[in-house]
């Protein structure tokens, strides 16, 4: 999916929320929105929002001279998710529908994000996540394919919502547990996307095999895979991308293998499915 020029604000906006993050100094804060408006003001539009920010976000890292930019708001989103974990657990209980339920608190977990244009009521999102209809709804074809699949790779998205992914993917190995589980990262840290670390600090490494893309966009871009991880990708008999980074790089992929799994969370994605913002979308690629 192509940028809109949204995006190109988005992307500004984006690098005040970072300059906030971190506590830049006013000097420092300056020098990195100007060299951000220079370098947006040279990006081709013919490119992924996600491709876009692999552009922008080692410019900031240069610039302040902190790799993982997003470190300390990482840990935020682990412990906000953390303190939300109870609520969704018990959510889950109470389900007759664990996989149907499973989906929900995966994109429950979806709302903690620092890098989108829309801020939400966590506690209030996720109470009305367990209600909402989905204006995609694909979830039936997807409990089918899981239920025949012997091996599914997740594609992973932010950390925070990391969380909820591995609650999800231990229903899945409840409800089929011939399936061999690949859990999918960012090869460095972009934004606040889920990496390896990230992912065996909350030890998925114990439920599902965690796999180094390779991959240094905040989507997954298969072209820019390590040959491990597109060798998985072309063997899996099911996979599921979260969040909409990922569906940004992958919407125009027909494969039959492919759901997506995302809140919508702004007017470009909302205008290319044709839904509005806020919606629940869980769409075969197929």
């Amino acid at each position: 999916m192509y940028m809109k020029p949204d995006c190109l604000a988005c992307l500004y906006n984006q690098t005040l929320r970072v300059v906030k993050a971190i506590n830049c100094e006013e000097d420092c804060a300056v020098k990195v929105l100007k060299e951000s408006a220079k370098l947006i003001s040279k990006l081709k539009i013919e490119q992924t929002p996600p491709e876009a920010a692999s552009l922008l976000y080692p410019k900031i890292s240069e610039i302040v001279g902190k790799i993982d930019l997003y470190e300390e708001k990482k840990i935020e989103s682990t412990d906000k998710a953390l303190k939300l974990l109870e609520l969704v657990l018990k959510k889950m209980n109470n389900s007759e529908d664990i996989v149907d339920t499973a989906l929900r608190a995966a994109v429950a977990g979806n709302v903690i994000d620092f890098a989108t244009e829309v801020t939400f009521d966590i506690k209030k999102e996720i109470e009305t996540i367990f209600e909402a209809e989905f204006a995609v709804d694909h979830k039936e074809l997807f409990k089918k394919r899981l239920k025949e699949a012997k091996s599914l790779m997740v594609i992973g998205d932010n950390v925070g919502e990391h969380l909820f992914d591995k609650v999800m993917i231990e229903t899945f190995l409840d409800f089929n547990p011939k399936l061999d589980i690949y859990y999918v990262v960012r090869g460095r840290p972009i934004i606040n996307d889920v990496t390896v670390s990230d992912a065996k600090a909350i030890d998925m490494d114990k439920i599902a095999t965690i796999v180094d893309s390779g991959v240094d966009t905040p989507g997954f871009i298969l072209d820019r895979a390590n040959e491990e991880t597109k060798e998985l990708f072309k063997k899996a008999e099911l996979i599921l991308a979260k969040g909409m980074g990922n569906f940004e790089c992958m919407e125009e992929m027909k494969d039959e293998r492919l759901f997506f799994l995302f809140k919508v969370k702004c007017s470009v994605v909302a205008d290319k499915i044709g839904k509005n913002v806020g919606d629940l979308i869980c769409m075969s690629a197929g």
